[in-house]
């Protein structure tokens, strides 16, 4: 329990220790993808199915490594690099399962990092300042109660064979390996709390920040589709150009949002307005997943005077 305590005060003091889709989500896609090996390539559908279980701890493995920013920028385990050394490593089937699951996971953050959290970034123009756990929270408020349960039983079994892959491949950054599983195993256990259920969606109940169903299914289906993409094509995916970590997209969001939150206070546009603008851009923020340079075009909108989702 002093661990699942240290856990909380980690998240809630840190938010950088933080993930981008929660652990439930990325569970939530890893078992949508074995609903459809089907349309995987015949031997990669046969070795997720056989690996069922080595590829949902890999889903949720690149969360395993705690404070990911304090290390080199070529180590950080949120890189394509990192994922395609994975599965070059992979000794054997189990492995491999694993490393492909790890490698899901990094597509799925791809939508996460470019396109969800900076849009409701540059939503929360008008309030405070929301920090990345908080939009991974409020997601997380949709998991099913079975697929908390599925990821306590993927934690008891274990797969210390899995673990000597990610033990040889992860740089580890302000904790040892076996420090950082700790924590991570204390984050599901804590994420699968009754009390902490309640909580969540307390919050999301009382949030003037909408975040419906409808737009779950919305970001999950854009998420499976570049998941798809990446188990299909590998690393001619499109989205093996595109960075796992958002750092280009959260930048131009949080520069969007302090510019609409200077003209929103200074009277130039009511909230309403402001939102208009904001939806005006939301279809190039999810076409840069695609296509990142239209990041730079989102940059530069923020000081042209003739653009028009900003009321000059």
């Amino acid at each position: 329990m002093p661990l699942l305590l240290l856990t909380s005060l980690l998240i809630l003091l840190f938010p950088a220790l933080s993930f981008a889709w929660g652990g439930g989500t990325h569970l939530v896609i890893g078992l949508d993808v074995l609903s459809r090996l089907q349309q995987l390539p015949t031997q990669l559908a046969t070795l997720l199915g056989s690996y069922a279980n080595d590829f949902l701890y890999g889903c949720l493995a690149a969360d395993i490594i705690v404070g990911k920013k304090h290390t080199h920028y070529l180590l950080n385990c949120h890189r394509w690099r990192i994922g395609a050394r994975l599965l070059q490593s992979a000794q054997d089937d189990p492995q491999r399962a694993c490393a492909y699951g790890y490698l899901c996971h990094l597509a799925a953050d791809v939508v996460a990092h470019n396109y969800y959290v900076p849009y409701k970034t540059i939503r929360s123009f008008s309030t405070i300042a929301l920090r990345h756990t908080y939009w991974e929270l409020r997601f997380e408020a949709f998991v099913e109660p079975q697929i908390w349960e599925r990821a306590q039983e993927i934690c008891r079994a274990g797969l210390p064979h899995d673990d000597a892959l990610l033990r040889h491949v992860m740089a580890p950054t302000l904790f040892s390996f076996g420090n950082n599983k700790r924590i991570f195993n204390s984050i599901l256990l804590l994420s699968r709390l009754e009390r902490w259920q309640l909580l969540i969606k307390a919050l999301s109940t009382r949030s003037q920040h909408s975040l419906t169903f409808e737009d779950r299914q919305e970001y999950l289906k854009d998420t499976m589709e570049v998941v798809m993409d990446l188990l299909i094509h590998g690393e001619e995916s499109f989205c093996w150009s595109a960075d796992p970590t958002g750092e280009a997209a959260l930048e131009v969001a949080q520069e969007m949002r302090r510019h609409l939150r200077f003209l929103y206070k200074s009277g130039r546009f009511t909230r309403e307005e402001g939102m208009e603008r904001v939806e005006f851009i939301k279809p190039t923020l999810q076409r840069s997943i695609h296509h990142p340079e239209l990041l730079a075009i989102l940059k530069g909108a923020c000081h042209e005077s003739s653009t028009p989702f900003i009321l000059q």
